[in-house]
């Protein structure tokens, strides 16, 4: 999964994914049991296993779980993020793009809603839109993840260029949360990229002892480490490049230009 589709999964188990309530009514004729089914609850538990099976690329059982859920309850915001998630996925934009309206339509204070909308809209190019919904969602001060909504916001900046006020956005993520990965990273390529490898270095180490490296970090990692003239860094990188992630991009670019690290 892309690292920009930040999906929060919660493990559960289902019975049928039904959920229902039983009250004990007494009458004159004794008491009796009375069962109800909440759509409300139904649904977010199928939006719950839809998640499950997005996070396991299984979208054909996720797509089965939220039409069930929408079944259920066609209001329910979640559902409509969740689909949002999915349609982005499966590359379908233009549906990813109605679901997660759709969401923010039934949600329209929700921050998180926000984030997750214009880090969309960036990624397609709609910048203006994601920006104003970046700030709204940074200044709702009951909004627990801001930090996260910086970093996304500055990723959009780096996109359309502005590298000086992307490294702002990705600064007040750390100052937020010093050990927050993705600030950690963006900021070392940053550095990267303004050719001063040496701060590059300190970042992508504090990013390692926070998180686990991807392809994507490794293979900044190796570059950092040849502009630095440390063969050894070099060597390590590409040795964990290729038995951590042989299919990756980043491995099959190193391969076809492995002379050049030697």
């Amino acid at each position: 999964m892309s690292k920009y589709l930040s999906i929060i999964i919660i493990i559960i188990v289902m019975s049928g994914c039904t959920t229902q309530t039983t009250t004990k009514v007494e009458n004159f004729e004794g008491s009796t049991t009375v069962s109800s089914f909440n759509e409300r609850k139904a649904a977010k538990k199928r939006v719950e296993a839809a998640q499950v099976y997005l996070q396991k690329r299984n979208l054909q059982r996720a797509k089965y779980h939220l039409d069930k859920a929408i079944e259920h309850d066609d209001d329910y915001p979640d559902v409509y993020l969740t689909l949002g998630f999915y349609y982005e996925l499966a590359n379908n934009f233009p549906e990813a793009k109605k679901a997660y309206a759709e969401a923010l339509s039934l949600d329209r204070r929700n921050p998180e809603f926000k984030n997750t909308f214009a880090r969309f809209l960036c990624r397609t190019g709609e910048y203006d839109r994601a920006e104003e919904l970046f700030e709204e969602a940074i200044n709702t001060t009951t909004f627990t993840r801001v930090d996260q909504a910086y970093v996304n916001a500055g990723v959009c900046q780096r996109a359309q260029g502005n590298n000086q006020k992307a490294l702002e956005y990705f600064r007040r993520a750390i100052n937020l949360n010093p050990k927050l990965p993705d600030a950690l990273i963006e900021i070392a390529k940053y550095e990267f990229d303004q050719e001063r490898y040496l701060r590059a270095k300190q970042y992508i180490e504090r990013y390692r002892e926070v998180s686990r490296h991807t392809p994507n970090t490794l293979w900044l990692a190796l570059r950092v480490e040849s502009k630095l003239g440390n063969k050894d860094g070099v060597a390590s990188y590409a040795l964990q490049l290729q038995n951590l992630y042989p299919d990756s991009a980043e491995t099959m670019e190193y391969l076809d230009s492995k002379e050049q690290w030697q």
